[in-house]
């Protein structure tokens, strides 16, 4: 089966330790009066957020991520989404992908439910007489029909969530990036997460689950990937 996702020897390093501005310009003037013929730079140290990651997902797969936090997980969805860039390796995603990274995430603060439903599929290259099509589906599955037209930054937390994975899910893409969705909402709101996401399996979408829900992972995923300090320790069949 061809590839819908390949990550090769994939790292990314992050820069730590970075003072604020003031700070900075202040201490840098202490020190030159201190040691004026001194070259003066501010300090920076490096970590590693992944190291020499690398797995392939076929399409139309359900493939689980766990790992504890700090571990790289969501790192590792937010270069597949292109938030963020890989330090080196090389990343490989086949078609439209859609991503729920944070509550909120991708959506305007001064735009209502109705236009950011709107916005989100604009991106992804839709016409909006196909998010028209989807906009009934999205909104119900949601369950925000009185506050459709309301502005975003009025949501609750568990609106904002409800809203991002519903349109997530239907919008058409073949490629869903999913991280921790289970972690804010109701049981009911969770398992439809979990049903959703196995309609998706069967319609052929290729799904990228990062979790610290175990009996979510087993009970959605084939396949599980184990990243742990910053590599991908085992992955394997998921029961």
């Amino acid at each position: 089966m061809a590839a819908s996702i390949t990550v090769d020897n994939l790292s990314k390093r992050y820069n730590i330790g970075q003072r604020q501005r003031d700070t900075m310009i202040r201490e840098v003037f202490v020190n030159f009066f201190k040691n004026p013929f001194r070259r003066q730079r501010p300090a920076a140290e490096s970590i590693w957020a992944l190291k020499d990651v690398s797995f392939a997902v076929g399409k139309g797969d359900v493939v689980g991520v766990i790992g504890r936090n700090g571990a790289g997980k969501s790192t590792l969805l937010k270069i597949l989404s292109k938030i963020t860039h890989p330090t080196s390796g090389t990343v490989k995603v086949q078609g439209r992908v859609t991503s729920l990274l944070e509550v909120g995430t991708g959506f305007h603060e001064e735009l209502t439910g109705r236009e950011n439903i709107y916005l989100n599929g604009s991106i992804l290259g839709m016409k909006n007489s196909e998010i028209k099509t989807k906009i009934d589906d999205i909104v119900d599955f949601a369950g925000i029909t009185n506050f459709l037209d309301t502005r975003i930054k009025f949501y609750s937390s568990g609106m904002r969530l409800r809203l991002g994975f519903a349109v997530a899910a239907h919008l058409d893409t073949e490629v869903l990036l999913v991280d921790e969705v289970l972690a804010v909402g109701d049981a009911d709101f969770q398992k439809k997460c979990l049903r959703k996401m196995e309609s998706l399996h069967s319609a052929g979408r290729t799904v990228l689950f990062v979790s610290h829900n175990l009996l979510a992972v087993e009970h959605l995923c084939p396949r599980v990937i184990w990243i742990d300090g910053r590599q991908v320790r085992c992955d394997g069949n998921g029961s």
